[in-house]
């Protein structure tokens, strides 16, 4: 049901649909006599302004302000309300517009006018009371705030955010408050369409809502604003009415995130043989890892077989110019050349890879550039390399984007190559033809963490990494592709520092490999949830689903130290059959829709949970 009724005579608008309800008074002032969340019916959010203006030392509230006009608008998929208003002693306006999908969400935009009384702008400040006290239901809402998920003992956010440069990223995440019980509350999305961070230079001011990480920022929060005489300056807040807690949350804003992009690319069947690949090898070609300088070969053979200690090499790739590259005149194109044997001999050892079942890659440096190249010519060079080896793609180094053009050209070459960047792709462009990246950390203490880009969009493969890690760190990594349910890079030379694994950390990797492949479908489903919530201090879980089956899998950590247990964890969804640990030590009993699992300390868990074939 949607409603959308103006009562003229009490100056009431009551905004209805199977989400939330709201009612706004606008008989003396204007606030939010509710806005609940309509399933759970609680009501909530009592009595609130619709927004607080700073503006020459005073602040201003909705109250404040004169009604010059209540409109009511809609079509066949959305309700609109304005309402106009004004305060004329400081030449001020404000439009407040509230938006009804009709489904579960309300909108609510506000547009902020300044005459300028002084003839110049002046520097203004936004506060919306609705948000700075948003409430699920009482004191014991569970919050997820946009810039810190879920934080740690010591403060820190699990969920790891997408690197920003001067250029923002597209993924953003809401603020989330919910009931105790993780099902009724509100999802707050801030869209911010400008491809900017720097707030003078945009006209919406939501970048700043998404930095939001604790309750005293939510409280507190002041945006700064720049109004102008136009209507320019927006607010922006599209609050979802929730019934399935941050799960619903998470869900939605993926979707939403989705919604704006072409995945087409990731349909290629020709690409799909990437998503079979567990264990990534990078080897620097010159090294003894893999290179026999006896002979000055590569040793196929000799790398692969240490590969087995790992559940064998899926791909290799063959590093073979930095940090020799800028010694010289060569470019990255002559290092292809200058091998023993020339392109020849490397397309002898790619061949001799493929017949061992093993994809090649090779590396792109795009900062070596010759005064005389362009983009179209180095696209040219990228694609003959792979013509004359027979390579099945590139790892391109320092890089989250290219040209698309490289992509067409390689498609040229054959089908099936696939680009690898080093660092996650953030834009739209290259999310769509780029369809795996490395998820490099640099940290140290990587644990627990969470990747949000691997669960945003599921499909794009990311293989976790970290260069410089040490033996008790090295045990940290695997953990990590364990807990996100990720594939690994295998990286021993570091341009010449021996760095290997112990001969437990393979056998650990190699379990893992087992286990990914065997329950692949439900690892790579499309809806996975990250931090789905324990409600036990200090274990993390993400929830994994099969597309066709509904299988799904449990992934915990935890980071007490102890051996904890997880009590009474709805399963989501599902009527659950059967539940058994497939990855790690530890207990479980199931019971009517919930389970309990014993964890041992900093350790993960895979718990597999099958749907009751009905």
């Amino acid at each position: 049901m949607t409603v959308t009724e103006l009562n003229a005579e009490e100056k009431k608008i009551r905004i209805e649909n199977s989400g939330i309800r709201t009612v706004i008074d606008y008989s003396e002032g204007v606030v939010f006599e509710e806005f609940s969340n309509l399933p759970s019916g609680r009501m909530t959010n009592r009595d609130r302004e619709l927004f607080v203006i700073e503006i020459y030392g005073k602040e201003y509230t909705s109250g404040d302000f004169k009604i010059e006009s209540v409109k009511i608008a809609q079509d066949k998929i959305q309700e609109l309300v304005t309402l106009s208003m004004e305060l004329p002693a400081e030449r001020l306006k404000a439009r407040v517009h509230i938006i009804n999908d009709r489904k579960n969400k309300i909108t609510v935009l506000y547009q902020i006018r300044d005459d300028y009384k002084t003839g110049a702008p002046s520097v203004s400040f936004l506060r919306i009371p609705l948000l700075a006290g948003l409430e699920a239901h009482n004191g014991d809402d569970y919050h997820y705030y946009p810039s810190g998920v879920v934080l740690t003992e010591k403060g820190r956010d699990v969920m790891i955010p997408m690197a920003e440069s001067f250029h923002g990223a597209d993924i953003l995440m809401p603020l989330v408050v919910c009931d105790s019980d993780d099902r009724y509350g509100f999802s707050v999305q801030f869209p911010s369409p400008s491809d900017l961070n720097d707030a003078g230079a945009t006209q919406n001011a939501n970048k700043q809502l998404t930095a939001i990480s604790c309750s005293q920022e939510l409280q507190n929060h002041r945006l700064r604003i720049n109004p102008d005489p136009s209507f320019n300056d927006t607010v922006e807040l599209c609050i979802l009415g929730l019934s399935g807690g941050w799960s619903e949350a998470f869900g939605d804003c993926r979707a939403t995130w989705q919604s704006r992009y072409d995945f087409s690319e990731y349909d290629r069947d020709d690409l799909q043989w990437f998503s079979e690949c567990v264990v990534h090898n990078f080897v620097f070609l010159y090294g003894k890892e893999g290179f026999d300088h006896e002979k000055q070969k590569i040793d196929v053979d000799k790398l692969l077989m240490r590969g087995d200690e790992f559940g064998g090499y899926d791909t290799v790739t063959i590093w073979n110019q930095y940090p020799r590259l800028g010694v010289d005149a060569r470019t990255q194109w002559d290092f292809y050349d200058d091998f023993p044997g020339g392109r020849e001999a490397l397309k002898e050892a790619v061949q001799r890879f493929h017949d061992r079942g093993v994809a090649v890659f090779l590396p792109y440096i795009p900062w070596d550039r010759g005064k005389d190249e362009t983009t179209d010519s180095m696209g040219d060079e990228f694609a003959r390399v792979i013509a004359d080896t027979g390579a099945d793609g590139y790892q391109l180094d320092t890089l989250w984007d290219l040209p698309f053009s490289y992509r067409k050209k390689l498609d040229g070459v054959r089908t099936g190559l696939v680009l690898t960047t080093q660092h996650h792709p953030m834009k739209k462009h290259p999310v769509e033809f780029v369809t795996t990246s490395w998820d490099e950390f640099w940290s140290f203490d990587p644990m627990p963490e969470v990747d949000v880009f691997r669960f945003m969009c599921p499909r794009h493969i990311s293989p976790v990494i970290s260069r410089w890690l040490r033996l008790e760190d090295k045990t940290i990594l695997i953990k990590r592709c364990e807990f996100g349910a990720a594939p690994i890079v295998i990286w021993q030379d570091i341009f010449g520092r021996w760095m290997p694994f112990s001969e437990d950390q393979k056998e650990r990797v190699k379990r893992w490999k087992d286990t990914y492949l065997k329950h692949r479908g439900i690892y790579q489903g499309g809806h996975p949830i990250p931090l789905y919530p324990t409600r036990t201090r200090g274990v993390y879980c993400n929830l994994f689903a099969d597309d066709n089956t509904e299988d799904q899998i449990y992934s915990f950590y935890n980071d007490n130290e102890k051996t904890c247990t997880v009590e009474k964890l709805s399963v989501r969804g599902i009527y659950a059959d059967t539940a058994e640990i497939i990855l790690g030590d530890g207990d479980v009993s199931l019971g009517q829709d919930a389970f309990a699992v014993r964890i041992a300390s900093k350790e993960v868990l895979h718990l597999l949970v099958r749907a009751g074939r009905r």
